[in-house]
Protein backbone atom coordinates (compact mmCIF):
# COMPACT_ATOMS: atom_id res chain seq x y z
CA UNK A 1 0.00 0.00 0.00
CA UNK A 2 2.72 2.56 0.93
CA UNK A 3 3.94 2.09 -2.62
CA UNK A 4 0.01 2.51 -4.25
CA UNK A 5 -0.08 5.70 -1.73
CA UNK A 6 3.06 6.79 -2.82
CA UNK A 7 2.39 7.03 -6.63
CA UNK A 8 -0.74 7.92 -6.41
CA UNK A 9 0.95 11.72 -4.46
CA UNK A 10 3.64 11.69 -7.05
CA UNK A 11 0.49 11.66 -9.65
CA UNK A 12 -1.38 14.21 -7.85
CA UNK A 13 1.48 16.23 -7.35
CA UNK A 14 2.40 16.32 -11.44
CA UNK A 15 -1.17 17.26 -12.01
CA UNK A 16 -0.93 19.89 -9.46
CA UNK A 17 2.46 21.16 -10.99
CA UNK A 18 0.28 21.08 -14.58
CA UNK A 19 -2.91 22.67 -13.40
CA UNK A 20 -0.47 25.85 -11.69
CA UNK A 21 1.42 26.06 -14.54
CA UNK A 22 -1.32 26.35 -16.67
CA UNK A 23 -2.84 29.08 -14.37
CA UNK A 24 0.13 31.18 -14.58
CA UNK A 25 0.44 31.40 -18.14
CA UNK A 26 -3.33 32.10 -17.72
CA UNK A 27 -2.73 34.57 -15.96
CA UNK A 28 0.34 36.36 -18.10
CA UNK A 29 -2.10 36.15 -21.12
CA UNK A 30 -4.68 37.72 -19.16
CA UNK A 31 -2.28 40.23 -17.79
CA UNK A 32 -0.86 41.14 -21.68
CA UNK A 33 -4.86 41.47 -23.01
CA UNK A 34 -5.64 43.90 -19.95
CA UNK A 35 -2.64 46.24 -21.17
CA UNK A 36 -3.64 45.89 -24.86
CA UNK A 37 -6.83 47.13 -23.91
CA UNK A 38 -5.60 50.02 -21.54
CA UNK A 39 -3.01 50.77 -24.60
CA UNK A 40 -5.89 51.01 -26.50
CA UNK A 41 -8.62 53.37 -24.05
CA UNK A 42 -5.91 55.44 -23.18
CA UNK A 43 -4.81 56.11 -27.36
CA UNK A 44 -8.72 56.87 -28.04
CA UNK A 45 -8.72 59.34 -25.04
CA UNK A 46 -5.37 60.81 -25.88
CA UNK A 47 -6.47 61.35 -30.02
CA UNK A 48 -9.70 62.64 -28.49
CA UNK A 49 -7.96 65.13 -26.31
CA UNK A 50 -5.37 66.31 -28.99
CA UNK A 51 -7.96 66.61 -31.42
CA UNK A 52 -9.86 69.07 -29.04
CA UNK A 53 -6.92 71.22 -28.09
CA UNK A 54 -5.87 71.55 -31.88
CA UNK A 55 -9.67 72.40 -32.57
CA UNK A 56 -11.43 75.36 -31.35
CA UNK A 57 -9.68 76.11 -28.02
CA UNK A 58 -6.01 76.77 -29.35
CA UNK A 59 -6.93 78.84 -32.43
CA UNK A 60 -8.67 81.48 -30.55
CA UNK A 61 -6.56 81.94 -27.71
CA UNK A 62 -3.23 82.17 -29.91
CA UNK A 63 -5.45 84.94 -31.94
CA UNK A 64 -6.58 86.48 -28.87
CA UNK A 65 -3.10 87.04 -27.43
CA UNK A 66 -1.37 88.16 -30.64
CA UNK A 67 -4.15 90.88 -30.87
CA UNK A 68 -4.09 91.84 -27.18
CA UNK A 69 0.10 91.79 -27.78
CA UNK A 70 -0.42 93.46 -30.84
CA UNK A 71 -2.34 96.31 -29.54
CA UNK A 72 -0.36 97.35 -26.35
CA UNK A 73 3.11 97.07 -29.04
CA UNK A 74 1.18 99.52 -31.24
CA UNK A 75 0.56 101.92 -27.85
CA UNK A 76 3.97 101.78 -26.44
CA UNK A 77 5.01 102.85 -30.06
CA UNK A 78 3.01 105.65 -30.14
CA UNK A 79 3.49 106.75 -26.36
CA UNK A 80 7.63 106.78 -27.14
CA UNK A 81 7.17 108.39 -30.35
CA UNK A 82 4.90 110.92 -28.39
CA UNK A 83 7.59 111.11 -25.57
CA UNK A 84 10.16 111.27 -28.33
CA UNK A 85 8.49 114.43 -30.09
CA UNK A 86 8.07 116.73 -26.83
CA UNK A 87 11.25 115.72 -25.93
CA UNK A 88 13.47 116.65 -29.07
CA UNK A 89 13.88 120.22 -28.69
CA UNK A 90 14.73 120.01 -25.34
CA UNK A 91 17.34 118.04 -25.70
CA UNK A 92 18.72 119.11 -28.78
CA UNK A 93 18.45 122.81 -27.18
CA UNK A 94 20.58 120.90 -23.95
CA UNK A 95 23.33 119.78 -26.97
CA UNK A 96 23.69 122.72 -28.13
CA UNK A 97 24.26 124.68 -24.80
CA UNK A 98 26.75 122.03 -23.47
CA UNK A 99 28.85 121.80 -26.82
CA UNK A 100 28.66 125.82 -27.05
CA UNK A 101 29.38 126.68 -23.40
CA UNK A 102 33.31 125.90 -22.52
CA UNK A 103 34.42 127.13 -19.54
CA UNK A 104 38.18 127.56 -19.95
CA UNK A 105 38.68 126.84 -16.11
CA UNK A 106 40.67 123.98 -14.67
CA UNK A 107 38.86 121.92 -11.94
CA UNK A 108 40.91 121.07 -8.99
CA UNK A 109 41.25 117.86 -9.78
CA UNK A 110 42.91 118.44 -13.14
CA UNK A 111 45.26 121.01 -11.80
CA UNK A 112 46.68 118.65 -9.00
CA UNK A 113 47.11 116.28 -11.84
CA UNK A 114 49.12 118.55 -14.20
CA UNK A 115 51.23 119.42 -11.25
CA UNK A 116 52.10 116.21 -10.79
CA UNK A 117 52.83 115.48 -14.31
CA UNK A 118 55.34 118.75 -13.82
CA UNK A 119 57.06 117.29 -10.66
CA UNK A 120 55.08 119.51 -8.37
CA UNK A 121 53.80 118.73 -5.31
Amino acid sequence: MTRDGISELMTAENRASKIVTEARAARGERIKEAKREAETVINQIYKGREALFQGSGNKTCCADEFTDMKISTEAEISRMRKDFESSKLCASGMLVKVATAVSLELSETCRLCWQRGKGQR
